[in-house]
């Protein structure tokens, strides 16, 4: 993968031992100023740099995202004298994506595919700031899906549909081939299906992903002023809690299943957020931005922090069926496109627009 502007930096890690409520101030004593790079200091987090430069703790997705090739899977791991760049955010730029190209479908039955269209998309709403018919371009994940597609190889003709049933998505709308693909959705860790859970190994049996359209941080909330766990390991005996319907297998995959430890479900973010206020819960396991937006709605930013030494990467990227007749060509085509907007800078500016305004207004 390649850096997303010709002068973003790298960055590395080492461990930090910070857990930060969604007030919590940087750690560092140097002046930070975005648009130029920045040595990592002893006692930094990104955190705590993103607290100094943007006022705002809760937007290190942004750095984060901005330095993605060389961070690895844990921002949570920092190494002092390695220099990244801050990036400015900047909710100000221009959407070049044909919006006319994403329509909008109520039905939850199966569709016949449109005939005059090569590439055939599915995605729904209710997931801010990644997708949401609300948000400009149905939100960031469909405009990097809609521009890629754009920028593929061959110009292929494509659609971007609607559908508010994400359960659909995958069976049958892909498996049926009613669609080529879903977007976006995770990749499970195939390479351990032995310990992942029956929907993982549906999955990994029967699908394919496309080459990450986009990094989200999967969060580790607690309760503030209560000891942080520093490895995953230390969840063990844990009661956790996922919203309904969501992935279990970011637990399976480091052994965090029953009876390890206790898990629970819940309708919404803010339920899980609410257990875990009145001690139901010990640990909420949800993306950062979602989960910082239910801390926020909840008012409970000092009395829920993030554990950013256990926050990890999840890829999120386009699926197709493995049945699908025309796959490989399709994934080529999806990966072209892909590459093309990380490498001219426009998957930055895309992320840098929709994490912005999402920003202020969660904020």
């Amino acid at each position: 993968m390649t850096l997303f502007a010709p002068s973003l930096r790298s960055l590395c890690f080492g461990i930090t031992s910070v857990g930060l409520t969604l007030s919590a101030q940087s750690a560092t004593a140097q002046s930070i100023t975005c648009g130029e790079n920045y040595t990592i200091a002893a006692g930094d987090s990104l955190s705590g740099i993103a607290a100094d430069v943007y006022g705002s703790a809760s937007a290190f997705q942004l750095i984060y995202s901005a330095n993605v090739d060389t961070i690895g899977p844990n921002p949570g791991l920092i190494s002092r004298g390695q220099v990244i760049f801050i990036p400015c955010r900047d909710g100000t730029t221009t959407s070049q994506a044909d919006d006319t190209l994403i329509r909008k479908i109520t039905t939850t039955e199966q569709l016949d595919g449109p005939t005059d269209v090569a590439v055939r998309v599915v995605t729904a709403t209710d997931w801010a700031p990644y997708f949401d018919e609300s948000q400009a371009q149905g939100g960031m994940v469909t405009e990097l899906t809609n521009v890629a597609l754009a920028s593929a190889t061959g110009s292929p003709a494509y659609k971007i549909d609607f559908i508010n049933d994400w359960g659909s998505h995958l069976q049958p709308l892909l498996t049926d081939h009613a669609y080529d693909f879903a977007t976006a959705w995770y990749e499970p860790p195939c390479e351990l299906i032995d310990q992942l859970g029956d929907d993982a190994k549906f999955r990994c049996n029967n699908f394919e992903w496309s080459d990450p359209m986009f990094e989200i941080l999967l969060g580790y909330f607690g309760r503030a002023g209560e000891p942080l766990p520093a490895t995953h390991a230390e969840l063990v005996g844990k009661s956790i809690c996922r919203p309904d319907g969501y992935e279990t297998f970011v637990l399976e995959e480091d052994g965090l299943v029953e009876p390890a430890i206790s898990f629970g479900q819940e309708g919404l973010i803010t339920g899980c957020m609410a257990g875990l206020l009145d001690g139901t819960y010990d640990v909420v396991v949800i993306a950062v931005d979602p989960g910082q937006g239910a801390v926020l709605e909840l008012g409970a930013q000092d009395d829920i922090m993030l554990n950013e030494q256990l926050t990890k990467a999840l890829n999120l990227s386009p699926v197709i069926a493995k049945s699908n007749p025309n796959r490989e060509e399709l994934l080529e085509m999806m990966n072209s496109g892909i590459a093309a907007i990380k490498s001219d800078g426009q998957w930055f500016e895309i992320v840098n627009r929709h994490l912005t305004a999402h920003r202020a207004q969660t904020q």
